[in-house]
Order: structure tokens, then sequence, then C-alpha cells
């Protein structure tokens, strides 16, 4: 008996070790979690770089540094405040490295007439923001979703998604670019017109590589954005960028499973050692377009028979795979915390364009948020990892405006869970009608705040004057829903909320917090 016993320890021992082992050597997806769409990742010696869009949200294109591919350090944005042509809609920047410069090809909305545009930016310090040289591609209705090669000439070429001119329809162009990288040369020519056998599904979010005498080319098809989306990874090969295009059909080589959605949109990046990793988004199927589409890594092969590629471990996103690189241990940082006495968490704080830019003040342990305008509110948030989330915050009891946390969709959709004069009050914005929920007198100089969401779409709110004494709305159980909140591809900030009666109202907070619950 006590030989079986020691045999039993043993084994519980070897397979805790062994279990240890493999966590230690295998990564789990996402591995850049939150809101992060349409990600381009490029290498520079050892380090990788990444880079997503922000939609209507500032600063624009976060940026993110790392040694493995697994672990991702943000770095700042490409832009702090947008460049003044910009509307909103920054989507999909694509980040290129050339010569001792690093460019960025970014997707946004012209003020002055509402087309989107592709602008080009560059740096010599990707830690230090780039400098923006405008408009580079502005073609017909729409041109988004830049992708730039380098060709064996040294020449720079650039792909983008057009949707044309009147008479031309939803294609794939081309263009030579400058030496410089910042102009057009010559004139576009097309990928995917269909006169050439070419089958068009609203193709876009392309990347190409070049591999045994064929350029490939990874593009995304079907619907991107919301919880209707069926996005799907397809992929062509030619001899020649400005060749016929053959078509990989009828399947695509990823798409969505049973843990992630609508995977689709990412960049290819080889490995010093030859290897090729995918960068790319998909939505959680359980968080879905609350959380947004995430940052995704998958490793792809080449079939030696055919020539075609696929993805190591299936068509469907990888839950948990091999690490790229022996000895990465894969970290998550649950908790987000800013007590506002340094500036080293500004760069995770985003503020919606549509908006006045809040001014903030900082000082004695506080965060002072300020609007300007009359019959008007600032919002500053951040980006929630999971739909299973605590945020808090303090707020002084000084003014009648209205502030305190939000959960916000938009300008027109979201929760204010705050003060209003001597009341705790929760206000439901839908479609710009605004509905008092719950109201409540208080009297205390400082108010500590409570949001609670569960499963993504169910909300608790609770208050408290005595950190040891919580009130919560609603009673027991019970939850609002927020089925509302998410806007057409993005995902669900939250954080700080400000609104004006008068002009130059503010809000006082002492800290802010998120614990996210994985």
């Amino acid at each position: 008996m006590k030989k079986l016993l020691y045999i039993g320890i043993l084994c519980l021992l070897s397979c805790s070790l062994f279990a240890q082992k493999n966590i230690e050597n295998t990564y789990r997806n996402p591995v850049i979690s939150g809101d992060f769409p349409d990600p381009t990742v490029i290498r520079v010696g050892n380090d990788y770089y990444a880079a997503g869009t922000t939609s209507d949200f500032a600063p624009s294109y976060p940026l993110y540094h790392s040694k493995d591919l697994v672990n991702w350090d943000r770095i700042g944005s490409v832009f702090t405040d947008p460049p003044a042509w910009i509307k909103g809609d920054c989507w999909a920047p694509e980040l290129f490295y050339n010569d001792g410069t690093f460019y960025v090809y970014y997707t946004a909305r012209r003020k002055s007439d509402n087309i989107t545009c592709i602008g080009v930016a560059t740096t010599k310090d990707i830690t230090k923001g780039f400098t923006d040289h405008g408009i580079i591609v502005d073609w017909g209705k729409e041109a988004i979703d830049a992708y730039i090669n380098k060709d064996d000439d040294g020449k720079l070429y650039i792909t983008w998604k057009a949707y044309g001119l009147d008479d031309r329809p939803i294609e794939l162009l081309g263009s030579e670019l400058s030496a410089d990288g910042l102009s057009l040369v010559g004139e576009p020519f097309s990928i995917s017109l269909p006169s050439k056998g070419w089958i068009e599904r609203g193709d876009e979010g392309q990347c190409i590589v070049k591999h045994n005498g064929y350029y490939y080319m990874l593009y995304s098809i079907g619907g991107c954005c919301d919880f209707r989306c069926d996005y799907r990874v397809h992929v062509a090969r030619s001899k020649s960028l400005k060749g016929d295009w053959e078509q990989y059909e009828p399947n695509p080589i990823l798409e969505g499973g049973n843990l992630w959605n609508c995977s689709g949109h990412g960049t290819l990046v080889q490995t010093p050692d030859g290897r090729y990793f995918y960068l790319y988004h998909a939505y959680q199927t359980y968080d879905f377009d609350f959380v947004g589409r995430q940052g995704l890594l998958d490793e792809m092969l080449w079939d030696e028979t055919t020539g075609w590629p696929y993805f190591k471990n299936g068509n469907t996103p990888t839950a948990q795979a091999p690490v790229p690189f022996e000895g990465t241990v894969q970290k998550r940082q649950y908790q987000f915390h800013d007590n506002f006495t340094t500036a080293a968490n500004d760069q995770y704080w985003l503020w919606d364009m549509n908006l006045p830019k809040p001014e903030i003040i900082k000082g004695n342990d506080k965060m002072t948020m300020r609007v300007t305008e009359n019959n008007n509110m600032v919002f500053r948030g951040i980006n929630p990892k999971t739909g299973n989330y605590v945020m808090q915050t303090e707020v002084e009891n000084t003014g009648s405006n209205l502030k305190g946390l939000a959960v916000y969709g938009n300008k027109d959709n979201l929760f204010v869970w705050g003060l209003s004069g001597s009341s705790v009050k929760l206000y439901k914005y839908v479609k710009g009608v605004k509905t008092e929920l719950f109201s409540k007198q208080v009297d205390a100089k400082k108010v500590a705040l409570k949001v609670q969401s569960v499963n993504a779409r169910s909300f608790r709110f609770s208050w408290s004057a005595d950190p040891k004494d919580w009130t919560s709305f609603p009673e027991g159980n019970s939850v609002v829903d927020g089925g509302f909140l998410p806007q057409w591809g993005k995902g669900v900030r939250v954080g700080l909320f400000v609104n004006s009666e008068n002009g130059n109202d503010s809000g006082t907070f002492s800290y802010f917090t998120i614990d996210n619950k994985f």
C-alpha cells in the first residue's frame, strides 16, 4: 500500500511538472487582447512592431513592441492627435520599414468631403510618434487597406482596396511608389479584375509575400465588423504583381471556429529562421462585439507538393499553440490602475474624435477632466480586455453637472453612472435619447462608483460613501441589459465621463481601476 501511495505521489508530481512545462512552452490567443482590429506587424532585426485600427478614437493607431510575438508591450500611438485632414474612421494602418525609416500607410475619412483615403507618415524612432505627409491614395469613392511590398529590383509597390469610379467595380489595385515611399508612380494596375477571371467578393485586408517564385496574397472576404459577420481568409498567387492571379478555391484557409469567429485582415511576418506567422483579428464567441476584434497569432506553413500555404493548426483560430521561440512564457495583464500621479498610463487612454478633446489637469493625487463647450460631453476611456470586468473610481461631489463612469458605445449610445448635484444617477443613452434609470440623494464630499460587466452585455452599478458599505442597482441578482451598446466596427470602451451644462464644467477623480476577469 505504501509503495502504491509513493508511486501515486510521484505520478502527481510528474504530471504537475509536465503540465507546467506544457504551459510554459505554449501561448494562448489572443496575444493582444481587447479591441485591436486590422493588425499589422513587421520585424526589424529581432524586434517586432504591431499597430491596429482605432476607428473614431484617439490617440490614433496604437503601437506595440515584442521580442517573441507573444508578449506585446504598448509603446505609444502613431498619432497623439489626429492629422488636421482627418474626420474619423481611422482604420487599417500598415507598418513598413525601409532603409532606417518606419512608414505607416493608414486609412482615414477626410473632413472636407467624407471620402475615405490612404495617408502616409514616417519616423526614424517608432517610440516617438510619426510625422504625417498627408494623403497618398485618393481613389474614387473610397480607398482603404494599404499594403506595401519591396520587390526584388528594389522598387516599392502599394496595393489597396478601391471602391472605384462609377464605371469600375470594387477591386484590389496596385501602384508603384516613389523611392521615398511618399507618392504614387505611373498608372495604377488591377489585381482582382473580374475580366481576368477573378471571383470578386468584396476582397480586402490583403498582404503579399514572395515564396518559391510566386507572390502569395492572403485576403479577407465577407462581413467583417459586427455580430452578423462571416469574415474569412482566402489566398491567391501569381508569378508577378501585375500578372494574372490564381485563386485557391473554394475553401478559405482560415475561418471562424467554436471559440473565435470571423477571422481575417492580418499581416504575415517572417522570423529570422524563415517561419511565417500571421497576426490577425477575430471575435471571441462569448464576448463578441462588446470587446471587439482581438489580436490573434497563428503559424503558416507551405504544402511541399502544391506550393499553397496552410495554417499549421488547422483552418480555425488556435486556442493554444507552441510558442514561436523556445523559453517564451506568456504574461497577461489583468488589471489597469491609474492614480493620476504619473504620465505612465496616459498612452492607454482614448477620447472620442466626435466630441471635444477633454482638458486634463493633474495634481494633488487627483485628475480633473474639463469640458468647455456648453451642452456637450467628454469621454476618456480604455479598452476592456474581456466581457467580464469591474471598473471603479472615486469622484468629488462638486457642481450640478453629471460626472462619473461610462460604458461607451459612442456619444449616442452609452451608460453613465455618476454624480449630479447631490444625487447618484444612472442614465442610459440610446440613439441619442437620454433616460434616467436610477436616482438617489447622497450626502458626501466624495463618492466611490463601481460598474460590473457580466457576460459582456449585462451590468450592475454600485455606489458608496463608505468603502465598507456599498449600495447596488439593480438589487439582488438583477442586471441592466446593455445589448444596444456595440456600434459597427467598434468594441465598447469604458472610463470617465463629464457633461457640460454651462461651459467649463468638470469632474475630479481620485483614481480609475479596471479588473478584467479572464
